[in-house]
């Protein structure tokens, strides 16, 4: 059994023991390898000491060992943990645990790793935001918002302003008072009106089926008339014998013109020159129209990819004259079918053209932007103003790209499609 005096002892060995350790521990002390140094130069360091964490990435890794000045500025010397490697390029800053928290020196790493820093490497600190320097930035806007607030005291409290800022609110009142009105009386319009222009609708609608039944008819005359080209020969054709006939009578009363002596022979043979050279210059100018008549035909099938629609369209161009030309189609073949005719006049650098546009009146522009873009805009149905823009893209002299855009000024109700054109 342990005498007292032995006891004491070893209580005391054992207390020696633990605050050894505990000084140890708490001070950094190590035995084994401390680690490697690097040195960071800062213009300044704001309270950092001796001890203070050093963090690479968030995590500690050493500690300060020493802080110093040197003609290039305060050299700080960090005792990097064995094993830790720091990249070459890191940035060294000096940060703080909140605002009036222990400095600490935090390692940021580079984006690329080029290397390793050797121990005893010097780097270049960056330069830390201090305290005074926010104070001083803080102090200059705070300056020049005074100074923006002493301006609009300035602007908002002058009278006239003030006035005029009043002015203009009662003014706003009584346009919204205005436009309320304006409104109700147009409501009540709407619902005392309300028949007249549900007939209105009905009347548009038959006579565009009217108009479905006249276009039907046409074409049905048109291709009886025609009869695979044949009529327009044969017209040419008696045309012309019209013209030679006219040309040998102008020619048989020439030449007894100068032989009869007969006062009324002679009147009636003037009479006659002058009834052939009429015929003849009607003739010419009937053969010069026949002639000039051209039509084309065209079919293109167009894509809608937001709905997953397709819109099938025809047409016949009719050119009666260098200028002047026609237009018979319809849009949508298949899909509610609306009907095209239209006049118009122009060149292939810019025309003009009126009529039906899709079951509905309208006008229309088409200009050609160099040798193979077309553009053409259409405005029509004058009870629901819609705008079609539309460009063309030839490919070749028959094949084009077509890129149409409909009811461009409606928000809820603007479609586009893209496509192919052939013409025959």
């Amino acid at each position: 059994m342990l005498s007292t005096e032995a006891r004491v002892g070893s209580i005391t060995v054992i207390g020696l023991a633990l605050l050894a350790y505990m000084i140890i521990h708490l001070g950094g002390f190590s035995f084994g390898d401390k680690g490697y140094p690097v040195h960071a130069v800062f213009s300044q360091v704001n309270g950092l000491k001796e001890g203070n964490t050093v963090r690479y990435a968030g995590v500690d890794i050493g500690k300060v060992s020493a802080v110093k000045v040197t003609p290039e500025g305060v050299q700080v010397t960090v005792m990097i943990n064995p094993g830790v490697k720091i990249p070459e390029g890191s940035k060294f800053n000096i940060g703080s645990d909140g605002l009036l928290g222990e400095k600490f020196i935090d390692i940021v790493p580079p984006s690329n790793n080029s290397g390793i820093l050797a121990p005893g490497a010097v780097v270049r600190g960056e330069n830390p935001q201090g305290l005074d320097q926010l104070i001083a930035t803080a102090d200059k806007v705070l300056i020049d918002v005074q100074k923006l607030v002493n301006s609009l005291n300035d602007v908002l409290g002058d009278e006239k302003v003030k006035a005029s800022m009043k002015e203009s609110a009662l003014n706003v009142k009584e346009i919204t008072s205005n436009m309320n009105a304006m409104s109700a009386a147009m409501a009540r319009m709407a619902v005392n009106n309300e028949d007249d222009v549900n007939a209105m609708v009905r009347n548009l609608s038959a006579m565009s089926g009217s108009l479905r039944d006249v276009a039907a008819r046409v074409d049905k005359m048109a291709a009886s008339v025609d009869n695979d080209g044949q009529t327009a020969k044969d017209l040419t054709e008696t045309i012309a014998n019209l013209r030679s006939t006219s040309v040998r009578v102008e020619k048989m009363a020439a030449s007894l013109e100068g032989i009869v002596t007969d006062p009324e022979t002679s009147r009636n043979i003037k009479e006659t020159l002058k009834n052939a050279r009429s015929v003849t210059e009607k003739a010419d100018k009937m053969l010069n129209k026949v002639e000039s008549v051209s039509a084309k035909a065209g079919v293109e099938m167009l894509y809608n990819s937001d709905t997953g629609k397709y819109s099938t369209n025809a047409d016949i161009r009719i050119n009666t004259s260098d200028k002047d030309f026609a237009i018979i189609g319809v849009n949508d073949i298949g899909q509610g079918s609306k009907n095209n005719f239209q006049i118009g006049s122009g060149t292939d650098k810019f025309a003009g053209r009126a009529g039906i546009i899709d079951g509905e009146a309208g006008v229309g522009v088409d200009t050609k932007l160099g040798k193979q873009l077309k553009m053409s805009v259409d405005v029509y149905d004058p009870n629901d103003v819609r705008v079609k823009l539309r460009t063309q893209y030839q490919m070749t002299s028959d094949t084009s790209i077509v890129g149409q855009a409909n009811n461009i000024n409606k928000d809820t109700d603007n479609n586009t499609f893209v496509g192919v054109r052939h013409n025959f």
